[in-house]
């Protein structure tokens, strides 16, 4: 089966020379459709393969290899049944193959839904922060802050500063294993339960880090006019309820979050007018 001719495969230039590759990992399998493609980095694709759908993942750098390393990992541990499952790596590391998680994303369920739900994601969270795997890569609050300021600009870096300097303290908080890209696109709802997505960034990292990226989300998506606020604070707070004692400052990691989604609204999607509205959310 040859690829669709506008398929990220035949048409990025970074990620066109690991089209073979992609091809001889989906062996009888067939293509579905894209489901997210970030130009020049990487590419998923739902794929139909003999055992069912599955997702297809091509990087444009040799990652595939670590990210099937620690979702095995994870699998094998007591949030097993809360991450998908790694189906395969090909031998050049920038071809993968996952398990593909049936259901809603959260971010897509109306609002009775989105607050319904809020009290299970948060203890999802939570038994992904205890599971205690051995994960073996880290992020930091020195490599959250490092990335920040580099990808400062002009109109961010004076909120990055006051950020940065007001939460040095958080530099001292212990690390658990992370998804690291926490957020409500990165779950699924399923008829048995939820299920964490796209575990590609996950690490040991400060647990408020990732409680902070969810609640920065859904305070973005309220400032933004995505949801409202009565809505935005209940599930918020039955997210907390959910998840329990939080060993971090969860105002500090959400204040970081939230000046980096005001950078990407610059730098990623275009839109100046909402980084400012972002960033007066930081003060």
């Amino acid at each position: 089966m040859p690829w669709p001719a506008d398929h990220p495969l035949r048409v990025d230039r970074a990620l066109e020379p690991w089209a073979v590759a992609a091809r001889a990992i989906l062996a009888e399998g067939r293509f579905i459709r894209v489901l997210r493609h970030l130009e020049g980095r990487r590419v998923a694709s739902l794929v139909e393969m003999p055992q069912g759908p599955a997702v297809l993942k091509v990087f444009a750098r040799p990652r595939a290899r670590g990210n099937d390393r620690r979702l095995r990992l994870l699998a094998a541990s007591s949030a097993g049944d809360l991450v998908p499952r790694a189906l395969g790596v090909d031998p050049t590391g920038h071809v993968s193959l996952v398990e593909w998680s049936a259901g809603r994303v959260y971010d897509r369920v109306d609002d009775s839904g989105f607050v319904r739900l809020a009290r299970s994601i948060g203890a999802a969270l939570r038994s992904l922060h205890d599971s205690g795997t051995a994960l073996d890569r880290s992020w930091t609050y020195d490599d959250e802050t490092t990335q920040l300021r580099r990808r400062a600009t002009p109109a961010t870096w004076q909120a990055i500063e006051r950020v940065v300097v007001a939460t040095r303290d958080l530099a001292r908080e212990p690390l658990v294993p992370a998804h690291r890209d926490c957020h409500p696109r990165q779950i699924v709802v399923c008829d048995d339960g939820v299920r964490w997505i796209d575990l590609d960034d996950a690490a040991l990292a400060p647990a408020a880090l990732d409680v902070g990226n969810f609640v920065a989300h859904m305070r973005r998506d309220e400032c933004l006019g995505r949801r409202s606020r009565r809505v935005t604070e209940a599930a918020i707070q039955d997210v907390l309820d959910g998840y329990g004692p939080i060993a971090g400052d969860l105002e500090g990691w959400t204040r970081l979050a939230l000046v980096r989604l005001a950078g990407l609204a610059e730098t990623r999607h275009g839109q100046p007018r909402d980084r400012q509205r972002l960033l007066e959310l930081t003060r």
